[in-house]
């Protein structure tokens, strides 16, 4: 039996299709952050409270975080301590997701969680990182 001949501009479409969906993902998943960023700080504001800048270390913590729990296929508060350490700063909160098709929907999911909405309007907190990898949403915020 003859295996199929594949010529080398369709491998090489075929190479290029997967290149840029994986592009596309990623620049989804940034959007879909950068997004989730803009409501929580939206959200501060009606609240009174400051907004909160946007911190590239806590933004890889956050990145490092919803990789690992893509990996694992889970969702997980694993190893909290050691962001906090990683972060530079006295405190942090945490808050994860997963699953939600758009930030607005992660945002109003966390809103009506007692302890995640708490964690969108503690005080003490005054930067953050969001991040998003295959659906799983980490934002860490922290402070003095």
């Amino acid at each position: 039996m003859r295996s199929p001949t594949i010529r080398r501009g369709t491998v090489a479409m075929m190479v290029f299709a997967s290149v840029a969906a994986v592009a596309a993902t990623a620049a989804d998943d940034v959007d879909y952050a950068r997004r989730l960023a803009v409501r929580v700080n939206e959200y501060r504001t009606r609240e009174h409270l400051a907004p909160l800048a946007v911190d590239a270390t806590i933004s890889e913590l956050a990145r490092e975080h919803s990789a690992t729990m893509a990996k694992a296929g889970r969702m997980s508060h694993d190893d909290f301590p050691s962001r906090v350490r990683r972060s530079g700063f006295a405190m942090c909160v945490e808050n994860i997701g997963w699953n939600y098709r758009s930030a607005e929907e992660q945002f109003n999911g966390w809103r009506r969680s007692p302890g995640h909405d708490h964690n969108m309007l503690d005080r003490r907190v005054e930067r953050m990182g969001v991040a998003v990898v295959a659906g799983y949403v980490t934002m860490i915020a922290c402070g003095k």
